[in-house]
């Protein structure tokens, strides 16, 4: 928040405040009566009449504070004696720096005595926080309070022994680090600045406006909520990822290879589909901003993967070092990072903020598959945009699974159940595939056995023998087919070889890679399909007696390369 001044309170206005409302103050807003001469005159003088005070003195009056502390308000002041900071130093930095960084930091609302035994954190004008505390002896941020509750008209003075650091929190930071202004960049784009009427003061009304003597300014950040990190907040605790531009430059070329997106996309409009076979499939084209799409969803990720709630379950062992650290991390838009030992590795430096830490990496080395490019699982059950021709479907939920035949998450098991509308037809089942990246995935079907239910008895159980034929858009735009096929270095043959399952277990069958050329994810009812058919004819008797044409499908899963590649190596 920043407070911005049109029209200066008068002193002489403000002493007439003071006298009418001096009687008014609680203990929270009142000095002890002493006998000091500092107790009958307003803090600013206090200040400017103590000569180890000079350099506190000019920091103020550059800051354009000085009138404040000359009126009703009532302050708390830490004020470092000359000597023990570089006043010089600070003085060479603009106005408003000094203000937010250096003179508020020293001071805050109220009343706040050193007296007896006590220990509390104080809420400074700049919304930071410090400990102020002591028995007898008593230290604010860290210092040593030389001299303390010296009484003015309008507060409480203390002197200290050095001058209270500034942290600045985790998104001011991010403006502060010119090693990672492309991050900032980004977050700034979500950034506006509004006027908040109901703390700021009317002033009169002029040419039919409304001006304001005191205007309060209020700047947020629209994309902080979509990532569930209030990382300017003061109350709250972060721990906090930043690429530097090298690393950021480098993960956006690695993630954006998996959104390229093209300017129309044309896909099979499945749901006008009226008779079987590819060919009576209608098209349909979705048309996007494909250069909008990749930047919004890869600078969109990327920014979801770097803040960790130091409150999460997942995540004390950061800030608290009685605790051991786990094998997982938690990201604010609830991601879990399973390697967060090679996250932390990679930092550079690693600085304290008021409302946290930041680690500033040169690599973000958090696994794709956990971050930008998942498995993806499609359960046809569950897919709204199943088309099954020439077949009834339903979904059969298996009461009491098999043990022997494989296993089953919960105990239990889903699948979807194709049979053939008559003595002649052969079920053709298509899949939509939704949030497909531009990677390669390895493709693989779950089948489901009909006697994977202990209750079912039957005694003739018939594999299946299919093929699966992708259709997707290509990089020109254009419908195109893939056709997987079982024999090993068979890609994308006119006749493909099929595919068995084997009926003694629930099988998950490997069909084959494949690299889309085009990024799906984001859309909604436009993606790719897989064709799943039985190539054999009814009329063919030794084939309908040894295989089934029912389809029994638990699931297509999508692995990606990479994380296929890793699981082998851990094996």
């Amino acid at each position: 928040m920043r407070r911005l001044k049109y029209i200066a309170i008068s002193i002489a206005a403000a002493s007439m405040m003071a006298a009418a409302s001096c009687s008014d103050f609680s203990d929270y807003n009142e000095t002890k009566v002493d006998a000091t001469p500092s107790a009958s005159v307003t803090l600013w003088q206090n200040i400017t009449e103590n000569p180890q005070l000079t350099g506190f003195a000019k920091l103020i009056r550059k800051a354009g504070f000085d009138d404040d502390l000359n009126t009703s308000h009532f302050y708390t002041v830490w004020a470092p004696l000359d000597g023990t900071y570089d006043a010089d130093a600070l003085l060479q930095n603009d106005s408003a720096e000094i203000l937010y960084q250096f003179v508020k930091n020293h001071i805050a609302e109220y009343n706040h005595v050193a007296s007896g035994v006590f220990d509390k954190r104080v809420r400074t004008l700049n919304k930071k926080s410090y400990d102020f505390g002591g028995k007898g002896t008593y230290t604010y941020a860290g210092h040593t309070v030389v001299q303390p509750n010296l009484p003015s008209i309008n507060g409480v003075l203390h002197t200290l022994s050095g001058a209270a650091k500034y942290y600045p929190n985790i998104y001011q930071y991010l403006s502060m680090n010119d090693t990672a202004s492309l991050l900032n960049s980004y977050f700034k784009k979500y950034e506006y600045t509004y006027l908040d009427e109901s703390n700021s003061v009317p002033g009169p009304m002029v040419g039919g406006l409304q001006t304001y003597i005191d205007s309060v300014m209020v700047t947020e950040n629209t994309l902080l909520p979509r990532l569930g990190s209030y990382i300017d907040r003061e109350d709250s605790s972060y721990t906090f990822i930043i690429p530097d531009n090298k690393a950021w430059r480098e993960a956006y070329a690695r993630i954006g290879k998996c959104f390229n997106y093209i300017e129309n996309t044309v896909v099979q409009d499945l749901s006008s589909q009226t008779g079987s076979g590819s060919t009576t499939i209608p098209t349909k084209t979705h048309t996007v901003d494909a250069a909008y799409m990749k930047d919004s969803i890869t600078s969109l990720i990327m920014a979801g993967t770097l803040s960790f709630s130091n409150n999460d379950a997942y995540n004390k062992w950061l800030t608290n070092a009685s605790l051991a650290s786990t094998d997982t991390l938690r990201a604010t838009t609830r991601l879990k990072l399973s390697n967060p030992a090679g996250i932390l590795a990679r930092a550079v430096s690693v600085d304290t903020m008021s409302n946290g830490v930041v680690h500033v990496v040169d690599s973000l080395a958090m696994y794709p598959w956990e971050t930008y490019n998942p498995e993806l699982d499609i359960t046809p059950f569950y897919n709204r945009q199943a088309r099954v021709l020439t077949g009834n479907s339903s979904v059969v939920s298996v009461s009491k699974p098999d043990p022997t035949k494989g296993t089953f998450e919960n105990g239990s098991l889903r699948y979807l159940w194709v049979a053939p509308t008559t003595n002649y037809a052969k079920p053709e089942l298509d899949l939509y595939l939704p949030n497909v990246l531009s990677t390669t995935y390895r493709f693989y079907c779950v089948f489901v056995p009909q006697n994977v239910d202990l209750d079912d008895t039957a005694t003739v159980i018939k594999p299946n023998q299919v093929n699966f034929t992708l259709s997707y858009c290509n990089a020109k735009g254009e419908l195109a087919e893939h056709r997987f096929s079982s024999k090993a270095g068979d890609n994308n043959p006119k006749t493909p070889t099929p595919f068995e399952n084997n009926t003694e277990k629930v099988d998950t069958v490997y069909l084959g890679q494949f690299t889309f050329p085009v990024a799906y994810a984001g859309f909604t009812d436009y993606y790719p399909n897989i064709k799943i058919t039985t190539p054999f004819s009814v009329f063919n008797k030794v084939m309908m007696a040894k295989y089934t044409r029912d389809l029994r499908i638990a699931a297509i899963i999508m692995k990606p390369v990479e994380y296929a590649e890793f699981e082998e190596k851990q094996k």
